[in-house]
């Protein structure tokens, strides 16, 4: 009997280790150059994120269970790149932060896939190389050249001698990447050329008839993802060349009705989300049409919080206040500003569009230099650990306005009330802090100076650009 329960318990302990060989990654290694003292793990997502303690030596080592086998980043400060775990990886990865995705290098149980992956991301940027070489092409000599580069990729992928399971995913990833290049010709070709290219008809075919159920293309690639919402977009814009009137939320529900696997269903619910917001006057109405097509407890309350903003960020409520740092010394309050217009642009350092816009800023604030009803004031989200990036920009650049820092980004009380995600963004408000408009008040916007000009009285039209 006690030799039977012996065995009992060695049986008991060697399942309880495989179990847990089979059901956890296992990641270790060291980050070179480490910036800081932890790592970031995440999906694209968000759906899944974990905090990697990293030693001064840059050792680290951790254990965690992953919902499905996927495309993952990781993440020190603002260097990142991917890496494809699954439960049962023993994998090791050491990288150095001077070169973040090129220098990451694997060992261990879950290595020959990943280092596969990294070999078809190093042959994809040599075959596109410049990109306006790559895309700037007729449109017949395209299609033959993203052919034959596909045609690389997957010998890469035979010569790789994969496991079925990876060799099956990677030539969806293939087949993917072909696509989004596919579909992403004419945008390139616009953009470098600024001239239409020769399109055939039936061109984005391919896109109309893409697979909307595929869920490891979705939870592995970003390519798969851009792709859905585009056929989304493609088949709402051939809609209404049939039906100008037809309703986008209509199409929406019958469109996400034919998608059973529910994060893809729910990236296209949240196409409409921007329907729930103070700039459109039929927020309140659409809310009531969108919210029955969530069936995501998270997306629920995300939708119920755009409502509230919309609701607080529509013309003639109060706009919250705030309290930043001015970059000529102190502190600067919305309440200090009281009784004269307040012009505010949210932008940041690491902004293109917001940087592209500072000239036509300056020309506004040169315009209305001497007009003393209106005030304008610039307000960085830069991070902490951009803080001497921001004071040394506005200097050399010598910005105009009043140039403020968020103590606390995005997450600060004040971007949270107007639910900034995007920059840049800009809001105009009265002198008694009633908001006249949220969004969409761009200074190289004709409206932008017609609105001005009809509130603070200074018209000024030789600057505005067509």
């Amino acid at each position: 009997m006690k030799n039977n329960l012996s065995i009992l318990l060695l049986l008991f302990s060697f399942s309880l280790f495989g179990q847990n060989n089979d059901t956890v990654v296992k990641l270790n290694g060291n980050v070179a150059n480490s910036i800081s003292n932890e790592l970031v793990i995440y999906k694209f997502d968000k759906s899944f994120e974990i905090t990697v303690p990293v030693e001064k030596n840059g050792n680290f080592t951790s254990q965690f269970t992953v919902k499905e086998p996927g495309t993952y980043f990781i993440k020190q400060e603002k260097s990142y790149t991917t890496l494809f775990l699954k439960n049962g990886y023993n994998l090791t990865v050491n990288i150095d932060t001077k070169s973040f995705p090129n220098s990451i290098k694997f060992e261990g149980e879950g290595s020959k896939f990943n280092n596969y992956l990294k070999a078809k991301s190093k042959l994809d940027g040599d075959l596109v190389g410049d990109t306006k070489t790559f895309f700037v092409v007729p449109v017949e000599d395209f299609l033959k050249k993203i052919a034959a580069d596909s045609s690389q990729m997957f010998q890469q992928l035979r010569d790789a001698k994969l496991e079925k399971e990876d060799a099956d995913l990677s030539q969806k990833l293939i087949l993917y990447d072909y696509l989004l290049k596919r579909n992403n010709y004419r945008k390139f070709y616009v953009y470098n050329t600024k001239i239409e290219p020769f399109i055939p008809t039936n061109y984005l075919d391919p896109i109309r008839d893409l697979n909307m159920n595929e869920a490891d293309a979705y939870n592995n690639s970003m390519d798969y993802r851009y792709l859905i919402v585009d056929k989304w977009r493609l088949l709402e814009a051939d809609g209404r060349k049939l039906d100008s009137t037809a309703s986008i939320i209509d199409f929406t529900r019958e469109f996400a009705n034919k998608i059973t696997y529910e994060p893809i269903r729910d990236q296209i619910v949240r196409m409409l989300f921007n329907k729930v917001d103070a700039r459109n006057s039929s927020f309140e109405s659409d809310y009531l049409k969108i919210k029955p097509l969530i069936r995501v407890e998270k997306t629920i309350a995300e939708i119920d919080m755009r409502l509230a903003t919309a609701r607080s960020n529509k013309s003639g409520s109060k706009l919250a206040g705030f309290n930043y740092e001015n970059h000529v010394g102190g502190l600067t309050s919305l309440s200090s500003l009281k009784g004269k217009y307040v012009y505010i642009d949210i932008w940041a350092t690491w902004c293109g569009p917001c940087i592209r816009e500072f000239p036509e800023l300056d020309a506004l604030i040169n315009d209305y230099k001497n007009n003393d009803k209106i005030e304008f004031v610039c307000i960085s989200i830069d991070s902490k650990g951009d803080y001497q990036k921001w004071r040394s920009f506005v200097t050399e650049k010598q910005l105009g306005g009043i140039q403020l820092i968020a103590d606390k980004g995005l997450e600060s009380d004040f971007m949270r009330f107007l639910n900034v995600s995007l920059i840049p963004r800009n809001v105009l408000i009265d002198p008694q802090g009633n908001i006249i408009s949220s969004a969409g008040l761009r200074p190289s916007s004709k409206t932008t100076r017609e609105t001005l000009a009809k509130y603070v009285g200074a018209p000024i039209v030789k600057s505005i650009k067509k």
